[in-house]
């Protein structure tokens, strides 16, 4: 019979623990990247848009969702809503590019 020493059974033991401790973090690395890349694919795919596109978003700190209820694009005057309804919209900040009417840059203003 093959016995295993005390040893060789914390070993065994301390190697399992670590493999299932990096598998999740692994695990919620990945699904907080594939979180972000839906929330960023929402409106203004950063691949669709040109680099001057890009810059005058970053500029503006351009962001999909509003930390403020109150201040997002859909209740700001350079924004028009979709005409079949959808969240995707256009911005004349950005030379009629698209916006998310939950989103929120710094030129925001509110509509009259």
């Amino acid at each position: 019979m093959n016995s295993m020493s005390r040893r060789s059974f914390f070993r065994l033991g301390l190697t399992a623990s670590a493999g299932v401790a990096v598998a999740s973090v692994l695990s919620s690395c990945s699904s907080g990247k594939k979180e972000e890349a839906a929330a960023s694919a929402a409106c203004a795919n950063s691949e669709n848009l040109s680099p001057s596109e890009q810059s005058l978003r970053q500029a503006n700190h351009y962001v999909e969702k509003s930390a403020d209820a109150a201040k997002t694009c859909a209740g700001c005057s350079f924004f028009t809503a979709a005409a079949d309804g959808s969240a995707c919209g256009s911005c004349q900040i950005y030379t009629g590019g698209p916006a998310n009417s939950a989103g929120y840059c710094d030129s925001w203003a509110a509509k009259a």
